[in-house]
């Protein structure tokens, strides 16, 4: 009885292991077809190189979107688009909180579509995860601001971060046309 049991005992054995590595290789075969074609999150530090003030300099409504945001945006969201100050960054993680984002490559803007940047920008985040709410800025910033602002946060992203967002706000675009929804909701 002994050597059928263990003949039992090892098939069990082998065919268990047989699963198990077979359940490896789909795995690892399903990770190599992964065919998301978004950059990776690229860290680099905000610049304010002199490329960049050149390409400022030659467009005025780079300038104006600068100003929009050093006036609305810049004492939260930092004067080169880093986030919340770092000194502060500490405390609003011990209370479990989210942090102010930044803006320039670091962060996750770039990841947004247009249309999204400008709803967030009209309407705020009133979240109770956050350490420091962010206001509506209806009525206080016009649609041409909320443009030049967008342009002006980009100039901080990689040339792929830029194309990726360009990307997802065109979906974005076709999708609200396919659906009939308007640019700005009631």
């Amino acid at each position: 009885m002994k050597p059928v049991f263990a003949e039992l005992l090892q098939r069990v054995s082998m065919t268990h292991f047989e699963r198990m590595m077979s359940g490896l290789v789909m795995i690892a075969l399903l990770a190599g077809c992964q065919t998301s074609t978004e950059p990776p999150i690229i860290a680099v530090r905000p610049t304010d190189s002199p490329e960049r003030a050149a390409i400022i300099a030659a467009d005025p409504n780079l300038q104006a979107g600068e100003r929009v945001y050093n006036l609305r945006c810049a004492h939260c969201h930092g004067y080169a688009g880093e986030g919340q100050l770092a000194s502060t960054v500490p405390n609003t993680q011990q209370l479990g909180l989210h942090t102010v984002p930044p803006h320039d490559a670091t962060g996750h803007t770039w990841e947004h579509p247009s249309q999204l940047i400008r709803q967030v920008i009209l309407n705020g985040i009133q979240n109770p995860l956050n350490h420091y709410q962010m206001g509506a800025f209806e009525g206080t910033v016009m649609d041409e601001e909320i443009e030049q602002l967008i342009a002006y946060m980009s100039i901080w992203w990689t040339d792929e971060q830029r194309a990726w967002q360009a990307q997802v706000t065109q979906r974005r675009a076709e999708l609200d046309a396919g659906y009939a929804i308007p640019e700005e909701l009631p």
